[in-house]
C-alpha cells in the first residue's frame, strides 16, 4: 500500500529487544491530520510539555502517513497495562485515526479511513503474526484515562475481516453473566483475565469494555459504566476464548 513517510524524532528503543506484538488503535482528537502531525513532528508541544508520536496516522480520505519505524518505540500509549504488561509502547504499534474526538465533535469513521486501516492492520498482523486478540483500543489499555477510538469505531467490522475479535455469547456465557452481576469480585476478576489493568477502578473498566465490545450501552450515555447481563455475557465469551497472551 502507498504510505507517505514523514519521519519523527519522537521515538526511542524498545526495551530488552522486545518486538511489537500488539496493535493499538487511537483517534487524534484533532480537526485535521496536520494539527496532530504538528505534535508528532515537534512543531507544537502538548500543554504538559511532553512529546508524542505514533507509528502511523490515517486521514479521513484513507491517506496513510508513517512517522516512526515499526522497530522503534513510538510514544502513543502513555501509562498503560494489558495482560500483566505495563508500558505498552514497548510492545505495540500505534495507529492514529484522524477524528475530532470529544473536543471538536466525535463522529463515525469514514469508509475510506476504515478501509485503509484494515489494509494496514492486515499487513502488520501478517508480517508480525499478531493475534486478533492483540488488536486493542487505547481505552482498553488505559481505561481510567482514555476514551479512544470510542464507541463509534466499528470493531465488529474489524472482527468480521479477521482483524480483531467480537464476542458471540452462548447459553453458557449468559448463565455465567448472571453470576457476574451478583458478585462484583467475580466480575472484576473476569475483566482481569481478559487483560484489563488491576489498578483501574471497576467503573472505568466497565466503560472501556463497553466502548469496545458493547457499544449499545452508549445509546443511553447516562447508563454507560453500568454492568448488564448482555455485556457480562460478552465478557465471559472473551474469558472462555482468550488465548494465553
Amino acid at each position: 500500500m502507498n504510505i507517505i513517510q514523514r519521519p519523527s524524532t519522537h521515538f526511542d528503543e524498545r526495551s530488552d529487544g522486545s518486538k511489537p506484538s500488539f496493535i493499538i488503535i487511537h483517534y487524534t482528537d484533532t480537526k485535521t491530520l496536520e494539527e496532530a502531525e504538528d505534535y508528532f513532528l515537534g512543531r507544537r508541544l502538548q500543554a504538559s510539555g511532553g512529546r508524542v508520536s505514533a507509528h502511523y496516522m490515517i486521514d479521513f480520505d484513507g491517506t496513510v502517513v508513517q512517522y516512526v519505524d515499526e522497530e522503534k518505540r513510538a510514544w502513543h500509549a502513555g501509562a498503560s497495562h494489558w495482560a500483566g504488561m505495563s508500558d505498552l509502547n514497548h510492545h505495540s504499534i500505534g495507529i492514529e485515526l484522524v477524528n475530532p474526538g470529544r473536543t471538536y465533535g466525535y463522529r463515525p469513521f469514514p469508509a475510506a479511513q476504515m478501509e485503509a486501516l484494515m489494509k494496514l492492520v492486515r499487513d502488520i498482523m501478517t508480517r508480525r503474526s499478531i493475534s486478533p486478540f492483540r488488536v486493542l483500543a487505547h481505552s482498553d489499555i488505559a481505561p481510567a484515562r482514555k476514551q479512544d477510538p470510542g464507541e463509534l469505531f466499528d470493531w465488529k467490522a474489524m472482527a468480521n475481516a479477521g482483524l480483531a475479535v467480537w464476542p458471540d455469547p452462548q447459553d453458557e456465557d449468559r448463565r455465567i453473566a448472571r453470576d457476574y452481576l451478583r458478585d462484583k469480585n467475580a466480575l472484576r476478576e473476569a475483566f482481569l483475565k481478559v487483560g484489563y489493568d488491576p489498578k483501574a477502578d471497576l467503573e472505568s473498566i466497565v466503560t472501556a469494555f463497553q466502548r469496545h465490545f458493547y457499544p449499545e450501552a452508549f445509546r443511553h450515555p447516562e447508563k454507560a459504566g453500568q454492568p448488564t447481563e448482555a455485556m457480562a455475557a460478552r465478557l465471559h465469551w472473551l474469558v472462555r476464548n482468550r488465548p494465553n497472551l
